[in-house]
């Protein structure tokens, strides 16, 4: 499903760019459903592994920029007015992802609770801005929801030594020994 995820990203984004509409939508939707899913499924199947959790964080990162060009292209005019809202979201966005970067020459692949939270809300406004049109208080609780994912990373970030994969929530952070300085 990752792999679905990673090759759906640039043609979503292509489709995006054509102006078919309806075809990135469905791309899109099938990359937030299976991004549910393969979690999950890799658990249940004893196949989860640190290779896949990276994956799954550029697959998202992939999911993420291809919905948000398509979102712009296709529904710029609607989105518009709350514009500083978006930016405020790919500013933490960006700095969750450049914050781990620089402390650790990666992206951050912690799987965080809230992270799985936005990815809803995220798929909750992306559904409903395509069916229903755009809704401002569905946009602002979905990006809020991804503010608070990002800074979460980022603290997740701050806390530890060294990259590492699947850690749920900054609460049930268990620093290691190389953590705590041992």
């Amino acid at each position: 499903m990752t792999l679905y995820r990673l090759a759906a990203a640039p043609a979503a984004a292509g489709l995006a760019l054509a102006g078919y509409r309806d075809a990135f939508f469905a791309v899109i939707v099938i990359s937030l459903l299976s991004d549910l899913l393969d979690g999950p499924i890799a658990r249940w199947l004893k196949q989860e592994s640190s290779d896949g959790a990276w994956l799954d964080t550029i697959a998202d990162g992939g999911t993420v920029l291809a919905g948000l060009l398509g979102v712009y292209l296709f529904e710029g005019d609607s989105i518009r007015p709350d514009m500083a809202w978006l930016l405020a979201f790919l500013a933490s966005y960006a700095g969750a992802a450049g914050l781990s970067l620089i402390k650790f020459g990666g992206l951050p692949a912690f799987h965080l609770y809230t992270s799985k939270l936005a990815a809803v809300g995220s798929g909750v406004f992306f559904v409903w801005l395509f069916v229903l049109g755009y809704s401002q208080a569905v946009f602002i609780a979905a990006i809020c929801l991804g503010i608070v994912a990002n800074a979460e990373s980022m603290l997740v970030s701050l806390l530890i030594r060294s990259l590492r994969t699947d850690i749920h929530s900054v609460f049930r952070l268990v620093r290691t020994e190389e953590d705590r300085g041992a």
